[in-house]
């Protein structure tokens, strides 16, 4: 008589969150509905996260992105794409505890729509992003920028302010809005354009730093770039773009003794491990948070950590 092989246990299914257990059968099945649950809903499912989701997600909560390029010599492109996609906040209770005394997110939404607490930045903001007032936004690095317009009211015509957020291992690091608001907390704009890229992450345009870009363009591409963005902000730009030029093109210059140049869509450099608590005394309405020392991109092969010699 054969001896019965006893197969081995299935292993457990790593699926996101909200995965429904009692799907599997059906699954298993063709996808037929959830069996034994006597629901007439349909049973949703949900294919498991990539390992690359995975792993840039924990990378974009805990490294800073110079110490990733430093620590590998080539990344590719898609790789950093999800690491750039993924160091953006991800808690709404965070962007709430910055722009208003309540904690309590969404959970506050029934008690929030009357009262002095429908005005607090928190529930404008939601308000904002409910209506579809944020248009235009983009995400270059580590740099996040849009449009959000005010619905005009009996008192007040409609307006449109520029917002942009830099951020860093899912955390808001400074705040720039038009709106010239100088409160300690976040301004309805900032919580709207943040809460746009949480909850709908698909309609931001993302790219990678622009230093990134910039290393992929020929010399006659990088020309025509600069003579464009002067062409455009020329009364803005051209005393800044003069006066670099002519720093570039003095051997003696400050600007020529260090290799490389800043770039503000970058994140932060490996220095800055306490990274800032916006809104708190640091001007969020206004962008004026103190500046985060970048990093140098064209100094990544000069940065590179010795290779152990193998025994």
């Amino acid at each position: 008589m054969a001896e019965r092989v006893q197969q081995p246990p299935a292993k457990r299914l790593c699926c996101r969150p909200g995965y429904n257990p009692t799907c599997r059968q059906g699954q298993r099945a063709g996808g037929a509905a959830c069996s034994g649950s006597g629901q007439t809903g349909s049973c949703k499912t949900q294919s498991p996260e990539s390992l690359l989701d995975i792993a840039a997600r924990k990378v974009a909560e805990k490294w800073p992105f110079q110490r990733v390029e430093e620590r590998f010599e080539r990344i590719p492109e898609p790789v950093q794409r999800r690491i750039v996609y993924w160091s953006f906040p991800r808690s709404e209770r965070e962007i709430c505890m910055y722009s208003s005394f309540n904690t309590g997110g969404e959970e506050s939404g029934a008690a929030g729509e009357n009262g002095d607490e429908s005005r607090l930045p928190f529930r404008r903001g939601v308000a904002l992003v409910e209506s579809g007032c944020v248009d235009n936004v983009l995400q270059v690095g580590f740099h996040l920028s849009g449009t959000v317009r005010e619905p005009a009211t009996a008192t007040e015509p409609e307006a449109s302010y520029s917002v942009s957020i830099s951020f860093d291992r899912c955390k808001i690091t400074a705040v720039t809005c038009g709106c010239g608001d100088r409160d300690i907390f976040y301004c309805a704009h900032v919580v709207a354009l943040s809460l746009q890229r949480i909850r709908r992450p698909q309609q931001a345009r993302l790219h990678l730093p622009i230093s990134e870009t910039l290393l992929q363009m020929s010399r006659d591409q990088l020309q025509k770039l600069v003579q464009y963005l002067i062409t455009v902000h020329h009364t803005e730009v051209l005393p800044t773009a003069q006066r670099l030029a002519d720093d570039i093109l003095s051997q003696n210059s400050q600007i020529n003794q260090v290799h490389g140049a800043p770039d503000p869509t970058a994140g932060a450099s490996v220095e800055d491990e306490k990274l800032l608590a916006p809104g708190r005394g640091t001007g969020a309405g206004t962008g004026e948070a103190l500046p985060l020392a970048r990093r140098l991109p064209w100094q990544r092969q000069a940065a590179q950590p010795p290779l152990r010699q193998g025994a």
